[in-house]
């Protein structure tokens, strides 16, 4: 009888505690939301005039060239499975909202009206787990101000239960319209986070009526943030009309896809120290803003764009979006004293007419560029002071300046890619720079030396001035390119050391018909052979203008 109400006391200890202990967060995992309750500046300027050709200097005493990089296939980036809200077990209690409110149970809450929010406090707080609002379409809506400067957001999601201060997890927020706010949706931390299907546009701007404003260090405000969340969808929402569409910061896992973000005047998407994360499938169009940068020159870009990942964004996966129209720059990884974002893979999107760079980054290690379609841009692929690029792949036509330009940047692949009508085809470089401007990189014995390349198997043509130019670029290898109808189909100025050119076995010669229609200029008759060395053709260049300051004035 003792052991038997020994046991007894046992098990009820054990159910007690139990009952108490901090519950685990559910899992994330790509599956559908399933929810059981009812449906509810310039980084390029234009061109120097021509100025002569420097004859390719004798080769001058260096250090022992370190290893080329070689054409072994590398792993395409892959992404963890991005987390969605979970289903629930039993149905959520359904409760109408009619007013702004502060929500601190878990339910399934519907706005039954349009919403005026106040102009002193955030109008709708979400301070709980398992949460979802549906708007059913209404709308909630600030104060129309000229200037656009909200102060107030319409969804507030945030940490509760001081001073344990718990994080909201499993909270979905749709089928809402937002706008006139500082932010429409700001999530200040939680896991599984879902936000979709709402329009969040025409809040907060940091630009006057003329899209004039400061060259971007960072923006603040706009369509949505999320900030400190692990696991998070955000799907199919407009985000129109004001400093940033969707804005992720100090977050992983990740999703941000078939979303439209327009019209912004910083960035359509913005990552900033955001890992493990994907970008998807989203429109971006004509998002850029007018500005003076460098020494007071006024024009558009000032590091506007589509998407950008700064500050450490690392291992992430930009795929299959359309950038179109205006954008400052179209894709742009972007580290200026700071972290860099490394690893990240930008991949199969189609690029058009960026103002500036339809892809740039700099300061950054192991970022591949692969089978991206891009034209009428002014530089294609931008690249400096950057270490074991990847560029593959991917069709370039009709740039103003570039194909793909690189400056102090070493270990490069670029390969088996098609570059037509540009200025010049592909471009490396080194040059000289200001070691306070660049406080923030490592030293190096070299001087961050444009070296160590490998351009192989690319398809180029039809380029006004070269296929291919190395000033000062140092032990790269030119192999089995196909260059017919360039200005020059090689050019190499400067230092030259070690400099390896195979031509290819047979030559490749000139398809029998364009597939465009190229900017009228002077081409060559025939495809040239290539000998070891390359052949320098003393005719007029153009020396590019140094790239606007890291940190220029603002006013």
């Amino acid at each position: 009888m003792r052991n038997l109400v020994l046991l007894s006391m046992l098990v009820a200890c054990a159910i007690l505690i139990s009952a108490c202990a901090t519950p685990t967060p559910l899992a994330p995992t790509l599956a559908p939301t399933t929810i059981a309750i009812a449906p509810g500046a310039p980084a390029n300027t234009p061109t120097a005039p021509a100025q002569a050709t420097a004859i390719i200097a004798p080769p001058t005493a260096t250090g022992a060239p370190s290893a080329t990089p070689t054409l072994e296939p590398t792993a395409t980036a892959t992404i963890t499975p991005s987390p969605t809200i979970a289903p629930t077990s039993t149905p959520l209690p359904v409760r109408e909202i009619a007013q702004c409110s502060e929500i601190w149970q878990p339910g399934y809450y519907k706005l039954v009206a349009d919403l005026k929010a106040p102009t002193n406090r955030d109008c709708i707080y979400v301070q709980s787990h398992n949460v979802v609002f549906d708007c059913d379409n209404h709308t909630i809506q600030g104060t129309e101000r000229k200037d656009k400067k909200y102060e107030f957001y319409g969804f507030f999601v945030r940490k509760f239960n001081f001073p344990f201060m718990e994080t909201p997890t499993n909270v979905e927020i749709k089928n809402c319209k937002l706008r006139y706010l500082r932010t429409g949706i700001f999530v200040g931390g939680g896991n599984n986070i879902y936000i979709h299907h709402n329009d969040f546009s025409n809040n907060r701007d940091d630009t006057d009526e003329r899209r004039f404003g400061v060259f971007l260090g960072q923006a603040d405000a706009g369509g949505l943030r999320l900030d400190t969340v692990n696991g998070g969808v955000v799907e199919f929402n407009t985000a129109n009309n004001q400093a940033v569409g969707i804005d992720v910061r100090d977050s992983q896992n990740v999703s941000v896809r078939n979303n439209t973000a327009a019209v912004n005047s910083a960035w359509g998407i913005n990552f900033i120290n955001v890992q493990n994360s994907e970008i998807l499938t989203n429109t971006l169009r004509d998002n850029i803003r007018w500005c003076a940068w460098g020494s007071g020159t006024v024009a558009e870009g000032c590091d506007a764009g589509g998407i950008i990942l700064q500050t450490g964004s690392s291992n992430n996966v930009v795929r299959g979006n359309f950038v179109d129209g205006q954008n400052g720059n179209g894709i742009f990884i972007k580290a200026h004293a700071v972290p860099c974002g490394n690893n990240n893979l930008i991949q199969g999107n189609k690029i058009v007419n960026a103002k500036w760079n339809a892809i740039e980054f700099s300061f950054c290690k192991g970022n591949k560029v692969i089978g991206n379609e891009i034209t009428g841009s002014y530089d294609a692929v931008w690249l400096g002071f950057s270490d074991g690029t990847e560029i593959r792949d991917n069709v370039i036509t009709n740039m103003t300046n570039h194909g793909i330009i690189s400056y102090n940047s070493r270990n490069t692949i670029v390969a088996n890619n098609t570059i037509v009508n540009s200025r010049e085809g592909i471009y490396f470089y080194w040059d000289t720079w200001d070691a306070k401007q660049f406080f923030f990189l490592t030293p190096s014995p070299d001087r961050y030396a444009s070296r160590d390349n490998l351009i192989a198997n690319n398809t180029i043509h039809d380029n006004a001035v070269a296929g291919i130019r190395l000033q000062n670029s140092i032990f790269n290898r030119l192999e089995s390119n196909n260059l017919f109808r360039n200005g020059t189909n090689i050019r190499v100025e400067g230092r030259a050391d070690g400099i390896v050119i195979v031509t290819p076995t047979p030559p490749p010669t000139a398809p029998p018909t364009a597939t465009f229609t190229p900017t009228a200029f002077a081409t060559a008759t025939t495809a040239p052979t290539l000998t070891t060395t390359p052949t320098i053709t003393p005719t007029a260049t153009i020396t590019p203008s140094p790239r606007p300051s890291a940190t220029p004035t603002r006013r």
